[in-house]
């Protein structure tokens, strides 16, 4: 069995990571770009998976033991309540938020890179050191005949969003705005759809450039 079958095997329980991976992005036309950018959303699908599933796990198993009293210390039965229930605590609220959190702001980053080999003019190294936003805006522009404008950009400023709201949570845990989004497994999974239906977009836009690029080639070779 060769590296990518190998690559293809059961990783512990439950469905592979290419499995995971299909249901969110499947490269139409198999260009290197886009086939790096799946295997990275099956990574970050495979993450969301598995966190879901291992919290779960651990909650139950916390609150079994909560019920049979099998943490309890003699003499301490209080403070061993205390801390089974900040264990809970912590798993539902914080291990939840972490998880989807990152799969939030590697999707963004897996955009960023694939949009920045998208940006191939010679002037748009300026492109590449700029945010999510302003790259998908000049693409937008650019690729008009492969991308729907209203619901390409919505779907980044929804990421965009999420991503700085995650990031100033973890930084300085400001109120407002940023309290109000819930970090959890639907929204890894919106973050997931989101990403595969913004790169959908890029890969026809990719395509239909390549193949611009190749016609006069192709018209002088006919002469």
């Amino acid at each position: 069995m060769g590296d990518a079958e190998s690559a293809r095997g059961e990783i512990g329980s439950g469905r592979t990571v290419f499995e995971l991976g299909d249901d969110y992005f499947i490269s139409a036309h198999g260009r290197v770009e886009f086939i790096v950018f799946e295997y990275r959303v099956a990574s970050l699908a495979w993450l969301r998976d598995r966190t879901m599933r291992s919290v779960e796990a651990e909650l139950a198993e916390l609150r079994a033991t909560r019920i049979r009293g099998a943490h309890r210390v003699p003499g301490w039965e209080g403070e061993s309540d205390m801390v089974l229930d900040e264990s809970l605590g912590v798993l539902d609220t914080d291990t939840r938020q972490i998880g989807a959190g990152i799969v939030v702001v590697s999707a963004a980053a897996a955009l960023e890179s694939l949009m920045n080999q998208m940006l191939d003019r010679p002037s748009d190294v300026r492109l590449h050191r700029a945010g999510l936003a302003r790259k998908a805006d000049e693409l937008a522009v650019r690729w008009q005949t492969a991308i729907d404008a209203m619901e390409f950009l919505e779907d980044v400023a929804w990421l965009k969003k999420r991503r700085n709201a995650f990031a100033h949570r973890l930084i300085d845990d400001e109120s407002g705005s940023t309290s109000s989004e819930v970090f959890d497994d639907a929204m890894a999974h919106e973050a997931l759809m989101r990403t595969s239906a913004i790169a959908w977009m890029l890969e026809e836009g990719w395509e239909q450039h390549l193949m611009s690029q190749n016609e006069p080639a192709t018209a002088r070779a006919d002469c």
